[in-house]
């Protein structure tokens, strides 16, 4: 009976095994399908060379992780020291071939071994169908090698950290003291050698060629820094220096940076005449090497001494620095910048002197350095073997020794593996217009709960219209007359369109386009990818207006193949999406300011007519009125009557404003008032949309946010900020996002009565309402900038990574033999049963 019992205990154990197994991969799975096919724009944000790309900045566009939390690991005998990204999967090299991993779980997708021409192989990108590693090109999907070539490669030296220019379709290596650029005009073929210029003090190893705007920046032993012209390899300009300009540098809007070796000094150089804009030396006993990043208007770099410097790309002034946790590092690496964070090893074991230090990879705060988590690791440095893509963060642990790169090239020590730190549930979601939807219901599924900068963008004037994001791109007009698309993550700009006057109105994206008025008068249809201009319509929208408050104008709403909008002319628009004819037109009795709600086949929005203002229901495809709603004005000492406040439509109501102090719910079908809302002390102009969320109703009141019962009008609760307020808020996950005059950004609890959870403070107001989208605030500011505001994260104390490498094919197979397992411990239990039974049976009919 005692070995039965143990049975039945090692079964249950097995079963719970296997249960927590499968809740692991269950929640895997589920988290993965929740976080829906959104995930795959997050497949654009690629690694696709040493360094990241051609320009050397090591930086990726795209969100990364605030968490230490390690994702997978996998194994790769005898890993190398280089990582990319590209094509949905992650590329590492061993001695003899290059590795295809999957980006999500980290299964071996494919190895082809390859001829190796030297020590570490990097994946370089060409395009979709064609990658390089050494002298061997591949189909990154399979792995086949395409071609070899006898007498290029792209890996020529120790350091000789070499680019491809996508933008030339030119591969430039660093060949002992030359510079050779090779056509990949035709990947389909091995490349042809363009040209080859001598570098003085060129050397064997040691020497990265950078790429930007059409130079290519050569370093030299000689104490000097050079330009090539890409397209010639024609010498633009040397300037001579105070050391060598050895390892790696950055290029970054018409600015070139490099750290000296031997000076202990970090160089700006105008990209364009060779010019030293500025120099900083610190007062240590160390030098700069290896190379630098530089994202957010900083340029970061590690020293010898054990700092991580951040300097102002412009005046080259220290903004911070970071202390890793040791006086010296034997050899420094690279940081690695993304979504508002630096990514570097800080702390090595290997130590000159017989020393021990102590390994520390970290995650600082880009603008602060502020320690986010650390890991008791090294990813491979001096060579930094990091990558940012896709959301995640992918290193090769393992340490150098104190003979590095002094005997054979091998002096490192690594644990055969590749990491992932981040989630497959990284939050990705649109806000396509203004309000959210066509519906203005202002809602998003999830918001930060408290404001830290991830980054702001700055434009030549304030930044009224309010931001939309549609497949990870933010567009918002400014006063200086352009339409900007900028990366959500990053805030980099993509592109922009100028207009004749200053843009106000918040855009609409639909199908790969971007709509939105200018106060030029015309409604411009944009390509949402490119900026390039598709159609323009002129609709009156420049009338002078004399305005009581603030300024802000109709934006457009889009459903199916129209574009609503209204304008000061007293017109309610509907244009052809395709190519911006006038579908039709209505006219009302006085300008429209207010931005159209389309709901059920219906335009909902007002007017600010002679006598009273004026709510509208019109036949979305036809223009056809349905019903008119009077909306009685309100008066104030200073005047004005202007009806600025856009209706929302929800639960078969119609949410709807007077020009100051009252609000009505409106029967949608009908027309008729159901209740009314009013504030006798509120003398400021609403200039809001009314949010709907289960059965209450947001309103700005005065000084306050108030929560209506959606049906009666009547009040649950309100909250007093303190602060003016009159753009419209957000809502997201319970929370309420407010903007106001008094440069506060505040985040409420909406189910505690409004609480105060969080705050941020600008220099100058906002009349742009908040957006809230990949779980971030997005909003414009009169300070000229966009702000893009995510949660602060707290320092994450390092914990001991877990010891065991798995890969995602894995789980499966070890969930399948522990049900093997189970399967057979019952079969023996049931067995055993039986027999007991059968004994007993027999022990009873013999006795």
């Amino acid at each position: 009976m005692r070995n039965l019992n143990r049975l039945w205990i090692g079964g249950i154990l097995v079963l719970m095994l296997i249960a927590t197994e499968f809740v692991a991969v269950s929640t895997f799975a589920a988290t993965g399908a929740n976080a829906s096919s959104n995930q795959d724009i997050l497949l654009q944000y690629e690694w696709s060379q040493f360094n990241g790309g051609s320009s050397f900045s090591r930086f990726s566009a795209g969100p990364a992780p605030d968490s230490s939390a390690i994702l997978w690991k996998a194994n790769v005998t005898g890993i190398q020291t280089y990582i990319s990204a590209f094509d949905g999967m992650i590329f590492v090299g061993t001695n003899t071939s290059v590795v295809a991993l999957d980006q999500a779980t980290g299964e071996k997708l494919w190895e082809t071994p390859i001829p190796m021409t030297a020590t570490w192989p990097i994946a370089y990108k060409i395009d979709d169908a064609h990658m390089i590693v050494e002298s061997s090109c591949l189909d990154p999907k399979t792995g086949k090698i395409l071609w070899t070539s006898s007498n290029f490669t792209a890996d020529t030296g120790i350091f000789n950290a070499n680019v491809y220019s996508p933008e030339e379709k030119m591969f430039y290596t660093k060949v002992d003291s030359y510079i050779k650029a090779w056509s990949f005009a035709d990947p389909a073929n091995p490349p042809t050698l363009v040209w080859t210029t001598y570098i003085p003090g060129g050397g064997k190893t040691g020497i990265g060629t950078t790429y930007g705007d059409g130079k290519v920046f050569a370093g030299s032993f000689e104490n000097q820094q050079l330009a090539l012209d890409a397209k010639t390899g024609d010498v633009l300009w040397t300037t001579l220096t105070k050391g060598p300009m050895i390892f790696s540098g950055s290029y970054y809007d018409g600015r070139f940076f490099r750290g000296g070796t031997d000076d202990n000094t970090m160089y700006c150089f105008n990209a364009t005449n060779g010019e030293i804009l500025w120099t900083y030396t610190p007062n240590t006993d160390g030098y700069f090497t290896t190379g630098c990043a530089v994202a957010y208007g900083m340029v970061y770099e590690m020293n010898k001494d054990g700092h991580l410097y951040a300097f102002d790309i412009k005046t080259g002034n220290l903004v911070w620095k970071y202390k890793g946790p040791d006086e010296t590092l034997l050899w420094p690496g690279m940081p690695t910048v993304a979504d508002g964070k630096v990514y570097v090893t800080t702390g090595q074991v290997a130590q000159y002197g017989g020393q021990v230090g102590t390994s520390e990879f970290a995650c600082l705060d880009a603008y602060t350095g502020r320690p986010i988590w650390k890991l008791p690791i090294e990813a491979l440095a001096p060579r930094e073997s990091v990558a940012v893509a896709y959301g995640k963060l992918y290193l090769i642990p393992g340490n150098v020794t104190t003979s590095v790169d002094a005997i054979s090239g091998s002096e490192y020590t690594t644990m055969n593996e590749v990491w992932a730190i981040g989630s497959n549930a990284i939050p990705v979601s649109d806000w396509p217009m203004w309000r959210a939807d066509a519906a203005h219901s202002s809602t998003a599924q999830t918001g930060p709960s408290n404001l830290t900068l991830a980054w702001k963008f700055t434009t030549n004037g304030a930044v009224i219209s309010s931001p939309s994001v549609a497949d990870g791109i933010v567009y918002v007009g400014s006063q200086d007359r352009n339409i900007y698309a900028l990366g959500a993550w990053s805030g980099n700009l993509i592109w922009k369109f100028t207009t004749l006057d200053a843009v106000e109105s918040s855009p609409a994206v639909a199908g790969g386009k971007v709509f939105t008025g200018g106060d030029d008068g015309y409604v411009y249809c944009l390509d949402a990818y490119t900026g390039a201009r598709v159609w323009s319509t002129f609709v009156n929208g420049n009338l002078p207006y004399t305005y009581g408050s603030l300024v802000l104008k109709s934006s457009p709403a889009v459903v199916g193949d129209k574009v609503y909008v209204g304008s000061l002319d007293g017109f309610l628009y509907a244009l052809n999406v395709n190519n911006g004819n006038i579908d039709w037109k209505f006219k009302t009795e006085g300008p429209i300011l207010s931005s159209p709600a389309v709901s059920d086949g219906a335009v909902y929005f007002t007017s600010e007519e002679p006598t009273a203002g004026a709510l509208y229901k019109l036949n979305a495809a036809t223009g056809a009125m349905l019903w008119k709603q009077e909306i009685p004005y309100e008066y104030q000492f200073t005047g004005g009557t202007e009806m600025i406040g856009s209706p929302s439509v929800a639960a078969g109501m119609v949410f709807a404003s007077s020009d100051l102090r009252t609000y009505y719910g409106i029967n949608a079908v009908t027309g008729d008032i159901v209740w009314t809302f009013s504030d006798p002390a509120a003398m400021e102009f609403i200039v809001s949309s009314p949010i709907y969320v289960n059965g209450e109703l947001y309103i700005i009141d005065k000084f306050s946010i108030t929560s209506l019962n959606a049906t009666t009008g009547k009040t649950i609760w309100s909250f007093f900020t303190g602060d003016e307020l009159y753009v419209s808020p957000a809502y997201a996950d319970g929370k309420i996002y407010i903007v106001t005059s008094q440069r506060h950004i505040y985040i409420l609890d909406a189910r505690n009565n409004g609480t105060k959870l969080a705050g941020f403070t600008t220099p100058s107001s906002s009349w742009s309402s908040p957006t809230i989208s990949n779980g971030r605030l997005y909003v414009g500011n009169n300070d000229w900038n966009v702000y893009c505001l995510t949660n602060l994260v707290t320092y994450e104390e390092p914990t001991p990574p877990p010891e065991q490498s798995t890969s995602g094919g894995y789980v499966f197979l070890i969930v399948a033999i522990a049900i093997i397992i189970l399967a057979v411990a019952i079969v023996v239990v049931n067995t055993i049963k039986k027999r007991r039974k059968s004994s007993t049976y027999k022990f009873s009919e013999g006795q």
